[in-house]
């Protein structure tokens, strides 16, 4: 643990009963001796029905902050029921969820999502206006955690998929971290396109010294590396769905949706039951 981690907690956004993204957040917070902050946001409907509460003496504002409330409640007695040594700061926040996430984002070391009911969870990355805008915006690696994710399963690795729009030094060292922190095997996967140029190829061997340089600063840390075409290749999507943990890098400018959803990353995203990292560029640097 750095002297810049130290107070910086581990970013929970949750709607309703998202247990496994607490889970998540609880292993890693006891692995990184990190507290936890679990945030609910809510939003009042415009003006029809507070006039209508005005007249019959409902609080409507009040209602949803009371609604708010039951969230983080049962939230914090969950993450209690795992672990009584967590330090769990609860937050309640009227306003978009997306904008307070970012704010969030500023002081934590890692955003945790839970999947939205009326999306499925790997979409999020894609169709989700709050988790696409995070991917972009948030300043800190983002998280997104499927409902089918347990705690405690065997070491599966972790797996980066890199590409050459991708900024490679942020997604390394959380790749890196993260594989250190649960002593798993890392995989280092490069996609490019089915023809790839001689550029591209350049790019890669740039890649691989820049890998062995965290190699050397995490020698405890098995790396495999790999160059996969961009193409669905079934082969391929077996291997790489049954990770522990996918780390993708956000690419350059804004352009991270249409990047990601190239046939390979799409599949490999779709198939898979772990959890998904989107980490920027400037990650801890």
């Amino acid at each position: 643990m750095t002297p810049r981690d130290i107070g910086r907690p581990i970013t929970v956004g949750v709607a309703d009963k998202q247990h496994a993204a607490l889970s998540f957040a609880a292993e890693e917070a006891r692995l990184s001796e990190c507290d936890i902050r679990v945030v609910h946001s809510y939003i009042v409907p415009p003006s029809p029905p507070q006039v209508m509460g005005t007249s019959y003496g409902f609080d409507i504002d009040g209602s949803f902050r009371e609604s708010g409330r039951e969230v983080l409640t049962d939230a914090t007695d969950f993450l209690a029921q795992l672990d009584g040594g967590l330090v769990v700061h609860p937050v309640l926040e009227r306003g978009p969820a997306a904008m307070i996430l970012i704010g969030t984002s500023a002081t934590s070391r890692l955003l945790v999502l839970g999947p939205d009911d009326a999306v499925p969870w790997y979409s999020r990355l894609f169709q989700s206006r709050v988790a696409r805008r995070l991917s972009d915006d948030a300043g800190c690696p983002v998280v997104v955690v499927p409902d089918t994710w347990v705690a405690g399963r065997s070491s599966r690795g972790v797996t980066l998929l890199l590409d050459s729009q991708t900024v490679a030094h942020g997604p390394l060292r959380f790749a890196f971290e993260h594989a250190s922190r649960h002593h798993d095997v890392l995989n280092i996967v490069h996609i490019h396109a089915a023809d790839g140029s001689h550029e591209e190829a350049v790019l890669w061997q740039d890649m691989l010294r820049l890998v062995e340089s965290w190699r050397a600063t995490y020698p405890q840390v098995w790396v495999n590396t790999t160059v996969a075409s961009g193409d669905a290749d079934p082969t391929t999507v077996a291997t790489l769905e049954r990770t522990g943990m996918l780390v993708l890098g956000r690419p350059h400018e804004h352009h991270a949706i249409a990047a990601l959803n190239r046939s390979l990353a799409r599949s490999v995203i779709e198939h898979a039951s772990c959890p998904v990292a989107v980490v920027p560029a400037d990650y801890d640097v």
